[in-house]
């Protein structure tokens, strides 16, 4: 069943509460409830074969005094959860699998850190979604909210995370080398995640934590939903000072804003729009596509546990649904800042000749990445709203 991305949580299905709060959460949004939304509104097939929403089920609780549901667990992931070992990096699947249930454990066997580290990011979101939804309730569409409201602030969210053990990054920190979100190395972090959880289904018969498991995997199969995810050269655009980072960005941010055409490997054509647009009405029909792979996945779950089978990553049925990398790096009406290289060298990266005009397939070699930064920073184009012809 779809449920519309603006309908209101009740009360009681916010899980996500201190025993001892008396304060009444509203439903979290947007770039985290994006994750959230998507997470809590499918279906979750339990023992006793009841099919409740998944927003309603409390499937981890942190040392007994913060309880997570579904969508919350996808949301925390990676962008606020992981550790300084990138998983796409390992160099076996043993490896990247070791790196997944690490990357998890830093919010699910985290006592040093929690539960007071994930109460502390949640009140924080809180700010951001109430004045969100001030805004979305006079019928904007949500990304104008966002944009126009002026809450996101990176380095509040960072000083929220500071005091982390080491080898546990804070919020900032995780961005720097967050390539686990982008194209291949998305579909990499899901099929270890989605292993993992079908495999603990199967073989542990803890169906709950299975959930919890494949909940942490699919925020990167939500990733693979996003235009910003989909051709931009993460792994190259990485470094000094951070310079190369902000042009993964930019590039980011125009696909997210603007949108590219995909297809699916059963042949279905589509535009995709991205982070804090997936809520939007341009992009209703990628949310429903995406939704239905966050369903799929979490149907694999109970078919394992239900079964006691693992199911070979080679059956795993969300890429026949998901956009391939091929055709998001196709021809496009809109032109990518930088070119998708064949080596993962910065040297084989492209830039768009022309920054403003963003329909024109022509690209330099020869480019300088801090002298990219500050005309993209002087130009004025990359704000919102963003348009094809500045």
């Amino acid at each position: 069943m779809f449920i519309s991305p603006f309908r209101r949580v009740k009360p009681a299905e916010q899980l996500s509460v201190d025993p001892g709060e008396t304060r009444e959460r509203q439903p979290l949004g947007f770039e985290y409830d994006e994750h959230r939304l998507l997470g809590d509104q499918i279906t979750l097939t339990l023992e006793s074969g009841e099919k409740p929403h998944a927003g309603s089920v409390p499937l981890l609780s942190l040392f007994g005094k913060l309880s997570l549901t579904y969508g919350q667990i996808c949301a925390l992931a990676g962008d606020f959860y992981g550790t300084d070992k990138p998983i796409s990096d390992g160099n076996s699947d043993s490896d990247r699998c070791n790196r997944f249930i690490a990357a998890f454990d830093t919010l699910a066997n985290n006592p040093h850190d929690q539960p007071q580290d994930a109460g502390a990011l949640l009140d924080f979101l809180q700010t951001e979604v109430d004045a969100v939804n001030a805004a979305v309730s006079q019928g904007k569409d949500p990304s104008e909210a966002y944009a126009n409201a002026g809450f996101w602030d990176p380095v509040k969210l960072d000083f929220k995370t500071k005091d982390r053990r080491p080898g546990f990054p804070g919020y900032l920190a995780l961005a720097a080398i967050n390539w686990d979100h982008f194209g291949e190395d998305a579909r990499t972090v899901y099929n270890v995640g989605h292993a993992a959880a079908i495999k603990h289904a199967a073989t542990t018969g803890d169906l709950l934590r299975a959930y919890a498991l494949n909940a942490f995997a699919d925020h990167f199969l939500e990733d693979c939903f996003s235009a910003g995810h989909l051709r931009t050269p993460r792994r190259p655009l990485h470094g000094l000072a951070h310079a190369r980072d902000l042009c993964a960005k930019y590039m980011h941010d125009e696909d997210c804003a603007l949108g590219i055409d995909v297809q699916s490997q059963e042949g279905q054509k589509w535009t995709v729009f991205g982070d804090k647009r997936l809520l939007d009405k341009i992009n209703h029909d990628n949310l429903v596509r995406v939704s239905t792979a966050v369903q799929t996945s979490a149907d694999e779950v109970y078919q394992a546990w239900s079964t006691k089978k693992e199911i070979p990553a080679a059956d795993f049925k969300v890429w026949d649904q998901a956009p391939t990398v091929e055709s998001a790096r196709g021809p496009q009406t809109l032109a990518p800042l930088f070119t998708f290289p064949a080596s993962s060298e910065l040297a084989d990266v492209k830039r768009r000749s022309t920054l403003k005009n963003r329909r024109e397939w022509k690209f330099d070699k020869n480019w300088l990445t801090a002298v990219t930064v500050a005309k993209i920073a002087a130009s004025g184009y990359w704000k919102y709203p963003m348009s094809m012809d500045p």
